[in-house]
């Protein structure tokens, strides 16, 4: 059997954000029984509870393993033990790359990723406390549109290209890299199939496609609004401008999206000014009206 859970889903800097004051910052301080705070975006993947596979590795990594049993080292192991046996990397994004360095216990754990962003991270002299005794850290190369099995799970992993670009901290490399940048996620197992794309450029006809092949997609839901952040924040980009579709709109994702078959569709990677984070918001009651959720933290596929 196929196990999906988020185990946060807001975007960088988790919500309420440490230094925003915005509409929905506040209603989450204020009330938090009614205006959930999140943590930042975070997924786990398993057949079997004794290998879990992490996609991606937030900076809120710690909490989120504590928060959930499955994850959490077994007394009747020892006192070293996890069941975490790996990580896929979709992006070098330091949003999705920074909890590595919380997995840096001596604990062996294999790391799937692309070359390019296994090029940038070990460019990096942070990945060296990954790497302190021998085979501490097993790289496996992945390749978009080349499946790989998630260790012995069972589960199949197919990457597909996402565009964007590097981030700031790696623009060394070149802003128009020939390789593919950041990956979407296909799962598979026992003829379930979900597709994992929490950062979306744009709506394509291959995108599409893929979409509605599966019976749960995960979909970047950072805006509701593409003038909304520089609404909340003067001077800021337009969401298009920094690499998001946003959810409303002609051009937004749940129009562009409105005839897939597919049979849930969650959005994930909720920036902190996104008005959907607020329940008694319309813009949460047209989420809900169009027929898509808004991923929860805790949040497991089945539920």
């Amino acid at each position: 059997m196929l196990h999906f859970r988020l185990l946060g889903t807001a975007a960088g800097g988790g919500f309420p954000q440490w230094n925003c004051a915005c509409a929905t910052c506040a209603s989450s301080r204020a009330e938090p029984g009614r205006v959930s705070p999140r943590l930042q975006l975070q997924a786990a993947v398993w057949s079997s509870p004794d290998a879990i596979f992490l996609l991606n590795a937030s900076a809120d990594l710690r909490f989120q393993i504590e928060e959930n049993l499955e994850l959490r080292p077994r007394t009747d192991r020892g006192n070293r033990n996890t069941p975490i046996e790996g990580v896929v990397l979709t992006t070098a994004d330091l949003d999705q790359v920074l909890g590595m360095l919380l997995l840096r216990k001596f604990q062996p754990l294999k790391v799937y990723a692309t070359a390019l962003v296994r090029r940038v991270l070990e460019s990096n002299s942070f990945i060296r406390m990954l790497e302190r005794v021998p085979n501490q850290l097993t790289w496996v190369e992945i390749e978009p549109g080349v499946s790989f099995q998630l260790g012995g799970s069972g589960i199949a992993c197919t990457p597909f290209d996402m565009g964007g670009e590097l981030p700031f901290y790696a623009r060394e490399f070149g802003r128009n890299v020939p390789e593919q940048v950041s990956q979407g996620l296909l799962l598979e197992k026992d003829g379930m199939r979900i597709a994992y794309t929490p950062m979306v450029p744009a709506i394509t006809d291959s995108l599409r496609s893929i979409y509605a092949g599966c019976g749960a997609i995960f979909v970047d839901g950072t805006f509701w609004s593409n003038e909304e952040l520089s609404k909340a924040h003067t001077g800021t980009p337009m969401a298009q401008d920094i690499g998001h579709v946003p959810m409303s709109g002609k051009d937004g994702t749940i129009a562009l999206l409105s005839d897939l078959p597919t049979i849930q569709k969650i959005f994930v990677h909720l920036n902190n000014t996104n008005p959907v984070l607020d329940p008694r918001s319309s813009a949460y009651n047209a989420v809900v009206e169009a027929g898509w959720k808004i991923g929860e933290d805790g949040w497991e596929l089945g539920q």
